[in-house]
């Protein structure tokens, strides 16, 4: 697994109901994803946005990324993504009572 932490600003004047809107109206497009576990969508108060994906492999996450996925960001938000992937190496899991480690 792998998770990608992707940074944006969002368009001045985008406060968290504007973004919450956003990110409701476009969330029913991860559904499917190939390869993708979860999907947060986060808004900070300092004007910016992140995705917060856990990724069956970092191919996957790669793939979506190198397709039309960027130019979307790009254009429903007006900024260039900053993608980190990042290897889980231990989960805590309280809804499922457990620690997970990686192999």
């Amino acid at each position: 697994m792998i998770t990608a932490i992707v940074e944006f600003e969002l368009p001045a004047g985008i406060d968290r109901e504007g973004a919450f809107a956003i990110f409701d109206r476009i969330a029913p497009l991860y559904r499917e994803m190939d390869g993708l576990i979860h999907k947060y969508f986060c808004y900070s108060d300092e004007g910016r946005g992140a995705g917060i994906y856990l990724w069956k492999s970092r191919e996957a996450a790669e793939t979506v990324y190198a397709g039309v996925w960027r130019e979307r960001i790009k254009d429903l938000y007006g900024s260039v993504p900053e993608i980190r992937y990042y290897e889980p190496l231990v989960v805590v899991d309280n809804a499922a009572g457990e620690i997970r480690t990686a192999a």
